[in-house]
Protein backbone atom coordinates (compact mmCIF):
# COMPACT_ATOMS: atom_id res chain seq x y z
CA UNK A 1 0.00 0.00 0.00
CA UNK A 2 1.56 3.93 -1.04
CA UNK A 3 2.00 5.86 1.63
CA UNK A 4 -0.14 8.77 2.34
CA UNK A 5 0.22 12.08 0.59
CA UNK A 6 0.30 15.25 2.48
CA UNK A 7 0.21 18.73 1.24
CA UNK A 8 1.28 21.75 4.03
CA UNK A 9 0.63 25.12 2.86
CA UNK A 10 2.52 27.46 5.03
CA UNK A 11 5.83 26.88 6.03
CA UNK A 12 5.89 29.08 9.72
CA UNK A 13 5.57 27.33 13.30
CA UNK A 14 2.36 25.53 12.92
CA UNK A 15 3.15 24.08 9.14
CA UNK A 16 6.85 23.18 10.47
CA UNK A 17 5.88 21.10 12.94
CA UNK A 18 3.03 19.62 11.42
CA UNK A 19 5.45 18.85 8.28
CA UNK A 20 7.82 17.33 10.68
CA UNK A 21 5.15 15.27 12.67
CA UNK A 22 3.49 13.91 9.36
CA UNK A 23 6.63 12.44 7.77
CA UNK A 24 7.51 10.90 11.58
CA UNK A 25 4.14 9.02 11.00
CA UNK A 26 4.93 7.70 7.41
CA UNK A 27 3.20 10.59 4.99
CA UNK A 28 4.96 11.36 2.11
CA UNK A 29 4.44 15.35 2.69
CA UNK A 30 5.29 18.21 0.39
CA UNK A 31 5.77 21.49 2.44
CA UNK A 32 4.72 24.95 0.46
CA UNK A 33 5.57 28.01 0.92
CA UNK A 34 4.80 31.36 -0.94
CA UNK A 35 7.97 33.24 0.51
CA UNK A 36 10.37 32.91 -2.52
CA UNK A 37 13.75 33.47 -0.58
CA UNK A 38 13.08 32.03 2.48
CA UNK A 39 10.12 32.60 5.88
CA UNK A 40 10.43 35.83 6.26
CA UNK A 41 11.04 37.05 9.75
CA UNK A 42 10.68 40.86 10.47
CA UNK A 43 13.44 41.94 13.24
CA UNK A 44 12.46 42.67 16.84
CA UNK A 45 9.79 39.70 16.68
CA UNK A 46 9.91 37.80 19.20
CA UNK A 47 7.29 35.68 21.72
CA UNK A 48 6.96 33.40 24.90
CA UNK A 49 6.33 29.59 25.07
CA UNK A 50 4.63 28.18 28.29
CA UNK A 51 4.43 24.74 29.35
CA UNK A 52 2.07 23.64 27.16
CA UNK A 53 4.23 24.51 24.25
CA UNK A 54 7.14 22.42 25.39
CA UNK A 55 5.25 19.28 25.89
CA UNK A 56 3.87 19.66 22.31
CA UNK A 57 7.76 21.01 20.95
CA UNK A 58 9.12 17.27 23.09
CA UNK A 59 6.62 15.39 21.32
CA UNK A 60 7.88 17.52 17.87
CA UNK A 61 11.40 16.61 18.74
CA UNK A 62 12.58 20.63 19.41
CA UNK A 63 11.81 21.11 22.96
CA UNK A 64 15.69 20.78 23.92
CA UNK A 65 16.58 23.14 20.86
CA UNK A 66 14.15 25.54 21.30
CA UNK A 67 15.01 25.68 25.22
CA UNK A 68 18.76 26.43 24.35
CA UNK A 69 17.89 29.75 22.47
CA UNK A 70 15.47 30.68 25.11
CA UNK A 71 15.09 32.58 28.56
CA UNK A 72 12.62 31.70 31.47
CA UNK A 73 10.73 34.20 33.09
CA UNK A 74 11.22 35.08 36.96
CA UNK A 75 7.88 34.31 37.38
CA UNK A 76 4.44 36.11 36.39
CA UNK A 77 3.24 39.31 37.58
CA UNK A 78 0.95 42.19 36.61
CA UNK A 79 1.47 46.02 37.83
CA UNK A 80 -0.50 49.00 37.63
CA UNK A 81 1.72 51.45 35.20
CA UNK A 82 2.67 53.32 38.58
CA UNK A 83 4.37 50.16 39.56
CA UNK A 84 2.35 48.70 41.94
CA UNK A 85 1.97 44.73 42.01
CA UNK A 86 -1.74 43.70 41.79
CA UNK A 87 -0.48 39.74 40.78
CA UNK A 88 2.99 38.02 41.40
CA UNK A 89 3.69 34.11 41.06
CA UNK A 90 7.39 33.20 41.86
CA UNK A 91 9.02 31.02 39.96
CA UNK A 92 9.10 28.01 42.46
CA UNK A 93 5.34 28.13 42.40
CA UNK A 94 5.11 28.31 38.73
CA UNK A 95 7.53 25.16 38.49
CA UNK A 96 5.74 23.24 41.53
CA UNK A 97 1.91 23.98 40.50
CA UNK A 98 2.11 25.29 36.93
CA UNK A 99 4.22 23.17 34.87
CA UNK A 100 6.90 25.64 34.88
CA UNK A 101 7.29 29.47 34.36
CA UNK A 102 6.88 31.05 30.24
CA UNK A 103 10.35 31.08 28.43
CA UNK A 104 10.83 33.77 25.59
CA UNK A 105 12.51 33.23 22.57
CA UNK A 106 12.72 35.30 18.87
CA UNK A 107 10.39 34.21 16.37
CA UNK A 108 13.60 33.66 13.96
CA UNK A 109 15.16 30.89 16.88
CA UNK A 110 12.03 28.98 16.98
CA UNK A 111 12.40 28.74 13.14
CA UNK A 112 15.64 28.13 12.95
CA UNK A 113 15.15 25.07 15.67
CA UNK A 114 11.89 23.68 13.54
CA UNK A 115 13.35 23.88 10.64
CA UNK A 116 16.06 21.62 11.63
CA UNK A 117 13.53 19.03 11.81
CA UNK A 118 13.71 18.99 7.95
CA UNK A 119 16.12 18.13 5.73
CA UNK A 120 17.65 20.98 3.07
CA UNK A 121 15.21 21.44 0.48
CA UNK A 122 12.36 20.63 1.91
CA UNK A 123 10.41 23.50 1.76
CA UNK A 124 8.98 24.70 -2.13
CA UNK A 125 9.42 28.10 -1.80
CA UNK A 126 7.58 30.69 -3.72
CA UNK A 127 4.70 28.33 -4.17
CA UNK A 128 1.70 30.98 -3.63
CA UNK A 129 -1.42 29.10 -2.90
CA UNK A 130 -4.36 30.69 -3.94
CA UNK A 131 -7.05 28.08 -3.58
CA UNK A 132 -8.41 24.56 -2.96
CA UNK A 133 -9.58 21.90 -5.51
CA UNK A 134 -11.19 18.84 -4.26
CA UNK A 135 -12.85 16.10 -6.34
CA UNK A 136 -13.06 12.41 -7.09
CA UNK A 137 -11.14 12.00 -3.58
CA UNK A 138 -8.70 13.54 -4.61
CA UNK A 139 -7.17 16.99 -2.90
CA UNK A 140 -5.11 19.61 -4.39
CA UNK A 141 -3.48 23.20 -3.84
CA UNK A 142 -3.95 25.35 -6.86
CA UNK A 143 -1.54 27.86 -7.17
CA UNK A 144 -0.89 31.05 -8.65
CA UNK A 145 1.61 29.84 -11.45
CA UNK A 146 -1.50 27.87 -12.63
CA UNK A 147 0.17 24.36 -11.40
CA UNK A 148 -1.57 22.29 -8.82
CA UNK A 149 -0.26 20.26 -6.08
CA UNK A 150 -2.45 16.96 -5.39
CA UNK A 151 -2.40 14.74 -2.19
CA UNK A 152 -4.65 12.60 -0.13
CA UNK A 153 -5.06 15.44 2.90
CA UNK A 154 -4.41 19.36 2.31
CA UNK A 155 -3.44 20.97 5.63
CA UNK A 156 -3.61 24.95 5.75
CA UNK A 157 -1.11 26.31 7.81
CA UNK A 158 -0.92 29.79 5.98
CA UNK A 159 -1.98 32.35 9.16
CA UNK A 160 -4.64 34.26 10.03
CA UNK A 161 -5.65 35.23 6.63
CA UNK A 162 -5.32 31.84 5.04
CA UNK A 163 -6.21 31.13 1.62
CA UNK A 164 -7.23 27.61 2.48
CA UNK A 165 -9.65 28.72 5.20
CA UNK A 166 -10.86 31.49 2.47
CA UNK A 167 -11.22 28.80 -0.19
CA UNK A 168 -13.56 26.66 2.43
CA UNK A 169 -15.47 29.30 4.63
CA UNK A 170 -14.65 32.40 3.05
CA UNK A 171 -12.82 35.07 4.38
CA UNK A 172 -15.64 37.57 5.34
CA UNK A 173 -14.86 37.04 9.17
CA UNK A 174 -11.87 39.09 10.37
CA UNK A 175 -12.54 40.96 13.24
CA UNK A 176 -10.32 43.80 14.40
CA UNK A 177 -10.19 44.11 18.06
CA UNK A 178 -9.91 47.88 18.38
CA UNK A 179 -5.87 47.98 18.96
CA UNK A 180 -2.71 47.90 17.80
CA UNK A 181 0.03 45.75 19.09
CA UNK A 182 3.87 47.28 19.07
CA UNK A 183 6.49 44.83 19.47
CA UNK A 184 9.98 45.52 20.18
CA UNK A 185 13.69 43.92 21.44
CA UNK A 186 15.54 46.32 23.48
CA UNK A 187 19.55 45.24 24.07
CA UNK A 188 18.94 45.87 27.64
CA UNK A 189 19.41 43.23 30.68
CA UNK A 190 16.75 43.11 33.82
CA UNK A 191 18.20 40.01 35.45
CA UNK A 192 15.58 37.95 37.60
CA UNK A 193 12.79 40.14 35.98
CA UNK A 194 9.31 38.02 35.76
CA UNK A 195 6.84 37.66 32.67
CA UNK A 196 5.11 40.92 32.95
CA UNK A 197 1.94 43.03 31.87
CA UNK A 198 1.52 46.29 32.95
CA UNK A 199 -2.01 47.63 33.20
CA UNK A 200 -3.19 51.09 32.11
CA UNK A 201 -5.75 53.29 31.10
CA UNK A 202 -6.62 51.81 27.72
CA UNK A 203 -2.85 50.91 27.23
CA UNK A 204 -0.47 47.58 27.95
CA UNK A 205 2.80 47.02 28.24
CA UNK A 206 4.68 43.72 28.41
CA UNK A 207 8.25 42.44 29.15
CA UNK A 208 9.93 39.44 29.01
CA UNK A 209 13.69 38.63 29.59
CA UNK A 210 15.63 37.15 26.01
CA UNK A 211 18.75 35.66 26.09
CA UNK A 212 21.74 37.73 25.63
CA UNK A 213 21.06 40.09 27.63
CA UNK A 214 18.02 41.62 25.73
CA UNK A 215 14.26 42.41 26.76
CA UNK A 216 11.18 41.43 24.35
CA UNK A 217 8.77 43.79 25.25
CA UNK A 218 5.18 44.70 23.53
CA UNK A 219 2.64 48.17 23.77
CA UNK A 220 -0.84 47.79 22.97
CA UNK A 221 -2.79 50.66 22.33
CA UNK A 222 -6.39 51.94 21.24
CA UNK A 223 -6.18 52.84 17.31
CA UNK A 224 -8.21 52.93 14.25
CA UNK A 225 -7.60 49.98 11.98
CA UNK A 226 -4.81 50.85 9.61
CA UNK A 227 -3.65 53.63 11.08
CA UNK A 228 -0.65 52.64 13.52
CA UNK A 229 2.81 51.87 11.83
CA UNK A 230 6.33 51.38 12.63
CA UNK A 231 9.06 53.20 11.26
CA UNK A 232 11.09 56.65 12.98
CA UNK A 233 7.66 58.01 14.58
CA UNK A 234 6.84 54.72 16.48
CA UNK A 235 9.19 54.87 19.51
CA UNK A 236 9.01 58.33 19.74
CA UNK A 237 5.02 57.78 20.09
CA UNK A 238 5.44 55.04 22.15
CA UNK A 239 7.95 57.37 24.29
CA UNK A 240 4.82 59.62 24.84
CA UNK A 241 2.55 57.44 25.78
CA UNK A 242 4.95 55.08 28.49
CA UNK A 243 7.86 57.28 29.46
CA UNK A 244 6.17 57.67 32.74
CA UNK A 245 5.21 54.36 33.44
CA UNK A 246 7.07 52.72 36.06
CA UNK A 247 10.82 51.43 35.39
CA UNK A 248 11.71 49.56 33.53
CA UNK A 249 9.70 50.75 30.66
CA UNK A 250 10.60 53.99 30.06
CA UNK A 251 14.56 52.17 29.83
CA UNK A 252 13.45 49.55 27.45
CA UNK A 253 11.79 51.79 24.93
CA UNK A 254 14.78 53.88 24.94
CA UNK A 255 16.87 50.83 24.58
CA UNK A 256 14.97 49.85 21.78
CA UNK A 257 16.25 50.61 17.50
CA UNK A 258 13.74 51.76 15.58
CA UNK A 259 14.73 48.84 12.85
CA UNK A 260 13.55 46.33 16.05
CA UNK A 261 10.23 47.33 15.94
CA UNK A 262 7.37 45.60 14.63
CA UNK A 263 3.80 47.29 14.40
CA UNK A 264 0.40 44.97 13.56
CA UNK A 265 -3.53 45.48 13.81
CA UNK A 266 -5.11 42.86 16.40
CA UNK A 267 -7.32 40.79 14.56
CA UNK A 268 -9.08 37.75 15.63
CA UNK A 269 -12.26 35.42 13.90
CA UNK A 270 -15.40 34.00 14.82
CA UNK A 271 -14.75 30.36 15.91
CA UNK A 272 -16.16 28.04 13.47
CA UNK A 273 -17.74 24.59 13.54
CA UNK A 274 -15.89 23.04 11.51
CA UNK A 275 -11.93 23.23 10.72
CA UNK A 276 -12.14 21.52 7.30
CA UNK A 277 -14.22 19.40 4.96
CA UNK A 278 -13.36 16.91 3.51
CA UNK A 279 -10.02 15.78 2.88
CA UNK A 280 -8.88 19.35 3.98
CA UNK A 281 -7.98 20.41 7.47
CA UNK A 282 -6.50 23.93 9.13
CA UNK A 283 -4.18 24.33 11.72
CA UNK A 284 -2.29 27.08 13.69
CA UNK A 285 -4.29 31.03 13.16
CA UNK A 286 -5.66 29.51 9.96
CA UNK A 287 -8.26 26.72 12.44
CA UNK A 288 -8.27 29.30 15.17
CA UNK A 289 -6.63 32.79 14.82
CA UNK A 290 -6.77 35.13 18.41
CA UNK A 291 -5.73 38.15 19.93
CA UNK A 292 -2.29 37.85 21.27
CA UNK A 293 -3.52 38.70 24.95
CA UNK A 294 -3.17 35.17 26.40
CA UNK A 295 0.06 34.57 24.48
CA UNK A 296 -1.14 30.87 23.66
CA UNK A 297 -1.45 31.11 19.37
CA UNK A 298 1.86 29.80 18.61
CA UNK A 299 0.97 27.12 21.64
CA UNK A 300 -2.15 26.42 20.46
CA UNK A 301 -0.64 25.89 16.88
CA UNK A 302 2.09 23.61 18.29
CA UNK A 303 -0.86 21.61 20.27
CA UNK A 304 -2.48 21.50 16.83
CA UNK A 305 0.21 19.55 14.86
CA UNK A 306 0.86 16.96 17.47
CA UNK A 307 -2.67 16.03 17.61
CA UNK A 308 -3.26 16.06 13.93
CA UNK A 309 -0.70 13.83 13.26
CA UNK A 310 -1.31 11.44 15.50
CA UNK A 311 -4.93 11.47 14.41
CA UNK A 312 -3.46 11.08 10.77
CA UNK A 313 -0.59 7.89 11.67
CA UNK A 314 -3.91 6.09 12.54
CA UNK A 315 -5.69 6.45 8.55
CA UNK A 316 -4.81 3.08 6.49
CA UNK A 317 -5.96 4.93 3.11
CA UNK A 318 -7.33 7.80 1.70
CA UNK A 319 -10.58 6.97 2.65
CA UNK A 320 -9.96 6.99 6.19
CA UNK A 321 -8.75 10.46 5.83
CA UNK A 322 -12.12 12.44 6.58
CA UNK A 323 -12.32 10.78 9.82
CA UNK A 324 -9.04 11.17 11.52
CA UNK A 325 -9.51 15.25 10.12
CA UNK A 326 -12.88 15.06 11.47
CA UNK A 327 -11.30 13.24 15.04
CA UNK A 328 -8.52 15.88 14.82
CA UNK A 329 -11.05 18.63 15.14
CA UNK A 330 -13.23 17.12 17.81
CA UNK A 331 -10.26 16.78 20.64
CA UNK A 332 -8.73 20.47 19.62
CA UNK A 333 -11.69 22.53 18.89
CA UNK A 334 -13.16 23.54 22.40
CA UNK A 335 -9.72 23.92 23.59
CA UNK A 336 -8.34 26.31 21.31
CA UNK A 337 -11.64 28.27 20.60
CA UNK A 338 -11.77 28.70 24.67
CA UNK A 339 -8.42 30.44 23.89
CA UNK A 340 -9.65 32.72 21.48
CA UNK A 341 -12.51 34.06 23.60
CA UNK A 342 -10.67 34.38 26.36
CA UNK A 343 -7.79 36.29 24.36
CA UNK A 344 -10.53 38.79 23.19
CA UNK A 345 -12.52 39.15 26.30
CA UNK A 346 -8.81 39.89 27.87
CA UNK A 347 -7.85 42.29 24.75
CA UNK A 348 -10.86 44.31 25.05
CA UNK A 349 -10.35 44.70 29.17
CA UNK A 350 -6.75 45.97 28.98
CA UNK A 351 -8.15 48.74 26.52
CA UNK A 352 -10.89 50.26 29.43
CA UNK A 353 -10.11 53.64 29.67
CA UNK A 354 -12.88 54.79 32.37
CA UNK A 355 -10.96 55.78 35.36
CA UNK A 356 -13.46 54.27 37.82
CA UNK A 357 -13.71 51.06 35.42
CA UNK A 358 -9.91 50.71 35.51
CA UNK A 359 -10.06 51.29 39.15
CA UNK A 360 -12.61 48.04 39.25
CA UNK A 361 -10.45 45.87 37.26
CA UNK A 362 -7.23 46.44 38.77
CA UNK A 363 -8.75 46.01 42.11
CA UNK A 364 -10.70 42.66 40.91
CA UNK A 365 -6.65 41.25 39.45
CA UNK A 366 -5.54 42.05 43.33
CA UNK A 367 -8.07 40.76 44.92
CA UNK A 368 -7.92 37.02 42.99
CA UNK A 369 -6.78 34.52 45.37
CA UNK A 370 -4.15 32.91 44.24
CA UNK A 371 -5.18 29.51 44.10
CA UNK A 372 -7.37 31.38 41.11
CA UNK A 373 -4.44 32.24 39.41
CA UNK A 374 -2.90 28.59 39.58
CA UNK A 375 -6.30 26.93 38.71
CA UNK A 376 -6.45 29.08 35.58
CA UNK A 377 -2.82 28.22 34.83
CA UNK A 378 -2.77 24.82 35.42
CA UNK A 379 -5.59 24.03 33.20
CA UNK A 380 -4.17 26.24 30.18
CA UNK A 381 -0.49 24.56 30.27
CA UNK A 382 -2.01 21.17 30.89
CA UNK A 383 -1.73 19.69 27.61
CA UNK A 384 -1.87 15.73 27.20
CA UNK A 385 0.07 15.16 23.90
CA UNK A 386 -1.53 10.89 23.73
Amino acid sequence: MRRLRAVVVGAGPAGLATAALLCRAGLEVLLLERDPGGTAVARGTALTLWPNAFTALAAIGAAQAVRARSAPAAGLAMRTARGTTLQYLSPAVMEARCGGTGRALLRADLMAALRSLHPPGAVRHGAHCVGVRQERGAVAAVLADGTAAEADVLIGADGIRSRVRGALFGGDDLRYGGYAVARGVAHREEPGHPALLTLGRGRQFGLFPLPGGRMYWFAAFAAPEGTAEAGPGCLAFLAERFGLWHAPIPQVLAATGAADVTVTDIHDRRPLRHWGRGAVTLVGDAAHPSAPAMGQGTCQALEDAVVLARCLAGADGPDDVPAALGAYTARRRRRAHGVTRQSRWTGRLGQWQAPVLCAVRDGLVRATPTAAQVGALRTMFAFDPT
